[in-house]
């Protein structure tokens, strides 16, 4: 009796508080008829029992868990209604869906972090089932920051919160965090550092005394977990130690700043940004990094001059495909150009696709005085809204595009359409190489619904070719406003197979997923007093 008792308390402690009690009170009472110990003994076992048995369940290491066993809601067929594909619409599905909360499916668990204003770099997925966040928490003010890594286990139990140890007056820069996982659960962090303690001295106001200063300014650090998180290992290099001498060999005097842009493609670590051999034309280059740091290729374009690198993207040949924005001016006028080009594993440039023709171009006067500028820009100011009233009517019948999603390997696109700012319809389609929508789904919102921030919109195509994509949310509702994030996943015919939706909030900021096991991790930030991180978890199997 003593055995069964105790067995019913392990197996139902996580569900049911009250057989946590009476299964203690069993036991306490068999070994009380059985024993025949005191009635003060057997009272000191009840409570000891009830302790062992709650300690675990509450224990919470400042953060809150909210478990659930959800069963996933079944998508109605007459939720996604067919509509007529006209003739000149090569289109294998076209459909609309008039969005409702009853077809959102519950989360599996969700967890709640209280702290003050934050940003959430991303969710990583590790590879024995546990989830990496990365967030600065910072004051209103933003400061005073702080780095944390968090990691969550499949089930949403906090496993580590851990602190990035920084010197004071430095700041880790969390916007160009890479993260590298390996196959035993841990993973290393590459990670730009700002070192705010250097003062710059009388030879480092020009010449070689500024690059170098701007240099040393900016660091990388790699810090490496292991799969029990106890503490880490950190390795760290300034761009002056990394860059300084191939810089020089290549003739460049000019660094504006060694606040440069760092990537982690594929066991590599790209780092990217301009320099000159003067002040008034600056180049983009591109250096290479392994992951212990050390420099392997480095490569400056002086033949994009005036161009600031926007993206670079590996090729299947472990080459690069970069693109980039040229600035130039000349009488009066300032001009931006679309640059593309590919490189190959050396650096070395291999095709141009760049556009012959600018595709903005401003014309502000040559040396104009500040007043004439004011002048001008009111007069600009009011011709511009003039003509957008005027278009206004015609602007309201064309749909905006935005791409947020490319299968290379496929050549297939995924775009949202929008109908005006902040309307409450979206259409999502799949396009083709030759830019024909394969399948469409218009998502009609109600009425007192927006979509905002559509260009924030992401998405992930899973293996089995399903796609999830996010969409902000604004509900309007007795003069309040609150933001909630909905999740889609479809299938690769386009037809809606789940939907998820976080509560709303006055403000959102942040939201970021990834997948692991079957399961959708989120984590986003509720921008408003009082703050608190949140993350989400909902079943996709």
């Amino acid at each position: 009796m003593l055995f069964t008792s105790f067995i019913i308390v392990v197996d139902l402690r996580k569900n049911l508080k009250k057989i946590i009690v009476f299964s203690c009170f069993l036991i306490t009472k068999t070994t009380l008829m059985n024993y025949k110990i005191g009635l003060s003994r057997a009272l000191i076992l009840f409570f000891i029992l009830i302790q062992i048995s709650c300690k675990k369940e509450n224990t919470q290491n400042d953060g809150e868990i909210s478990e659930k066993r959800p069963i996933p809601v079944s998508i109605d067929k007459n939720y996604q209604k067919d509509e007529p594909i006209a003739g000149n619409e090569k289109l294998k599905v076209k459909s609309v869906i008039h969005f409702s909360k009853k077809y959102n499916s519950p989360e599996l668990w969700q967890y709640k972090w209280d702290m003050k204003t934050g940003y959430l770099e991303g969710v990583h997925a590790l590879s024995n089932g546990n989830m990496l966040f990365v967030i600065e928490e910072s004051d209103e003010n933003r400061n005073n920051t702080a780095a944390y890594v968090l990691i969550l286990d499949k089930e949403g139990k906090e496993v580590k919160k851990q602190k990035l140890a920084l010197k004071p007056r430095t700041k880790y820069d969390l916007f160009t965090t890479q993260v590298e996982t390996d196959h035993g659960g841990g993973f290393t962090l590459f990670i730009k550092k700002e070192d705010r303690t250097l003062t710059q001295s009388v030879e480092e106001q020009s010449g070689e005394g500024r690059m170098r200063y701007n240099l040393k300014e900016y660091h990388i650090d790699k810090l490496k977990f292991n799969n029990t998180y106890s503490g880490y290992e950190t390795v760290s290099k300034s761009m002056e130690s990394l860059f300084l001498k191939s810089f020089q060999e290549k003739g460049i005097s000019y660094i504006p700043t060694g606040n440069f842009y760092v990537e982690y493609l594929k066991g590599k670590i790209f780092v990217y940004g301009q320099v000159g051999k003067s002040e008034i034309e600056q180049m983009p280059f591109v250096a290479v990094l392994d992951t212990n740091l050390k420099l392997i290729k480095v490569n400056v374009f002086e033949q994009y001059a005036d161009t600031k690198i926007d993206k670079i993207k590996l090729n299947s040949d472990g080459g690069l495909y970069i693109e980039g924005t040229e600035n130039t001016s000349a009488d009066g006028y300032y001009y931006a150009t679309n640059k593309r080009f590919t490189v190959n594993s050396d650096l070395k440039v291999t095709t141009d696709k760049s556009d012959k023709e600018p595709y903005e171009s401003v014309y502000r006067g040559p040396s104009a005085p500040e007043e004439s500028d004011e002048e001008e820009s009111e007069t600009e100011t009011s011709a511009t809204e003039t003509q957008e009233s005027v278009a206004e009517p015609a602007k309201e019948e064309t749909w905006s595009t935005v791409t947020f999603y490319k299968d290379e390997v496929k050549k297939e696109t995924y775009n949202f359409k929008q109908k005006g700012m902040f309307s409450n319809k979206i259409i999502f389609e799949k396009t083709n190489s030759n830019n024909s929508a394969l399948w469409q789904i218009q998502f009609v919102f109600p009425d007192n619904y927006e979509v905002p921030y559509i260009n924030s919109a992401e998405g992930f195509k899973r293996v089995n070719g399903d796609f999830v994509f996010w969409l902000y949310l604004t509900e309007k509702s007795n003069g309040d406003e609150k933001q909630s994030v909905a999740i889609f996943v479809i299938s690769k015919e386009g037809r809606l197979i789940r939907q998820f939706q976080t509560p709303g909030y006055p403000a959102l900021t942040e939201f970021r997923m990834a997948e692991s096991n079957g399961q959708l991790t989120t984590g986003v930030i509720k921008y408003d007093s009082p703050y608190a991180f949140y993350s989400f978890t909902y079943l996709l199997d």
